[in-house]
């Protein structure tokens, strides 16, 4: 007969012994007294070395849209702005860490140096960086896939991507407008052995065909790459994004697709410069890794400025071409990018036409920021549409599997009037003012980018030098920089703040480009924005 151990799985065996395992009465008070210390030393070592910046939860819903709302819709509202805030309080609380800032960096340099291993969005190789959603729209289920779509859908965004470039396409129509699609395919893509063909998600065929179908021109990147046989010395090593070489041939076939599309080149003899500028890149930035002038060699590419009469590049709101375009666009071309300026995609495909574009460009969420920003200013009355004959969309390729395909009215508001205040353009003006509502920040290093615009509501805005009541205004600020959140990042709801506003006009052409999130309330949006900057933050 087989005793009790016999009978016994391992499992249970296991379980039993664990069960009677003693911890003696000095390890067990060790232990109690080392956790303490723990908890208590990283609570002395915020209060003593964290920033001092109050946070409050304070609640504030979007305006009421008809006289009465529903029990339903006050509850929806009121759970909606909680949500935020915490969301808000936790994020600051997060980034303003000691424990966090310090050991963050310190660890990823070994889990780099030591095993060679990225984090939560970089992701190495022995040869290159990749971004983590770029390269999982390769692997991931086509974006075009009815459970894929009815899965992204639940996360409250629309996931259709031909559902919104119809839509558009069908707006712009209306003004006989054409629309050229240019979908910018990830690194990875081109990460081949011999012999292997380039990779693109399964769902992405059908996407460039359905275009077509629909009479919408498609500039085919990846077809392109694929070609000419490009790998991934086509991209930078850091970086997300494509080299100056490639970035040529895209803005070169841009330009076939519009000769066939019988839109005329103009007569603009542009000069260029060549030039050689150094970074390391967006991804080697996401590592957020101690001393990286240590640890990485720059990489040095050489850029093609584009000159009119030695002055550099200037996009024109005449042109009959108008580009959106997210940061493939604005490498090379803003400065904030730190791979040098006046030498991207959309300077490049004015110089193939010999005419100047007009031009939209904003980093991230390509599949729909840079059509809010247009229909924003279409909102304010100001018809950045008059005379073009086509408009051309770039985005990444990985937006169709993770971006948010609104679907955005672009009609022209005739009879905008506002109320809000704007200073004159080349003036400034120094108020005080309370602050109502700011957009969401991200925490820095996880997102591609290191520099970023917070939107604020400011309302019982008051000259300083006068004394005169001026209003509201809708502010953007700088609320992150080279990945280190400014003052702007942290203002609250009930704050009261000094600041210089100037006309948004005089800066778009250098801060425009810069990833920014706008207010929850939709009727801001209509309004003038001004851009400050944050004299005084405290109450």
């Amino acid at each position: 007969m087989l005793n009790k151990e016999q009978k016994q799985t391992r499992e249970a065996i296991a379980m039993e012994e664990i069960g009677k395992t003693t911890i003696s009465k000095g390890n067990q008070q060790l232990l109690f007294v080392f956790f303490i210390v723990l908890l208590i030393s990283g609570m002395l070592a915020q209060f003593f070395f964290a920033e001092k910046n109050e946070t409050q939860l304070t609640l504030k819903t979007t305006k009421e849209k008809t006289k009465a709302s529903s029990l339903f819709e006050t509850l929806s509202q009121t759970n909606t702005a909680v949500r935020n805030h915490i969301e808000a309080l936790e994020t600051g609380i997060e980034e303003n860490s000691v424990l966090r800032k310090t050991f963050i960096p310190v660890m990823q340099s070994v889990l780099f140096n030591v095993f060679q291993t990225g984090n939560e969005n970089a992701w190495i190789s022995d040869e290159n960086f990749y971004y983590k959603h770029a390269n999982q729209y390769l692997t991931q289920a086509g974006f075009l896939e009815p459970i894929q779509l009815k899965k992204r859908a639940v996360e409250g965004i629309q996931p259709n991507p031909i559902k919104a470039i119809l839509d558009f396409k069908k707006q712009l129509a209306k003004r006989n407008i054409q629309l050229m699609i240019v979908p910018a395919p990830p690194k990875a893509s081109f990460v081949l052995k011999k012999g292997e063909k380039a990779v693109n998600n399964q769902s992405y065929t059908t996407f460039i065909n359905t275009l077509r179908q629909h009479d919408i021109l498609v500039c085919d990147v990846f077809q392109l790459f694929e070609k000419k046989r490009l790998s991934k010395e086509s991209y930078l090593k850091y970086d997300t994004h494509w080299t100056p070489k490639a970035m040529e041939m895209v803005a070169q076939e841009m330009a076939r697709v519009l000769d066939s599309s019988s839109i005329p080149k103009g007569t603009t003899q542009y000069t260029t410069k060549n030039i050689t500028v150094e970074n390391y890149g967006d991804i080697a930035d996401m590592l957020h890794i101690d001393k990286k002038d240590l640890q990485l060699q720059p990489q040095k590419v050489a850029i093609t400025q584009v000159l009119d009469e030695n002055f550099l590049f200037k996009p024109s709101s005449q042109s009959d071409i108008l580009f959106l375009g997210d940061s493939y666009a604005n490498i090379f071309s803003s400065e904030i990018m730190n791979w040098g300026s006046a030498a991207g995609l959309s300077e490049q495909l004015s110089n193939h036409m010999q005419k100047p574009v007009d031009r939209i460009q904003m980093n991230d969420a390509g599949a729909h920021a840079t059509r809010v920003a247009l229909s924003n200013e279409l909102k304010r009355g100001k018809d950045r549409l008059a005379g073009k004959k086509i408009v051309i969309w770039e985005f990444a390729a990985r937006e169709l599997s993770f971006g948010d395909w609104k679907l955005i009215n672009i009609e022209l508001n005739e009879n905008y009037i506002s109320n809000f205040f704007v200073p004159k353009e080349q003036q400034s003006v120094t108020v005080t003012g309370i602050v109502s509502e700011t957009s969401q920040v991200p925490i820095p290093s996880s997102v591609p980018y290191k520099d970023h615009l917070v939107s604020a509501h400011i309302t019982a805005l008051k000259n300083i030098e006068t004394g005169e009541a001026l209003g509201e205004s809708v502010v953007y600020l700088a609320s992150m920089k080279d990945n280190v959140w400014t003052d702007a990042a942290r203002l609250r709801n009930g704050q009261k703040v000094t600041l210089t506003l100037y006309n948004w006009n005089d800066f778009s052409e250098t801060y425009g480009a810069v990833n920014r999130s706008e207010l929850q309330d939709d009727e801001l949006s209509f309004e003038d924005p001004c851009w400050g900057i944050l004299l005084d933050n405290r109450d």
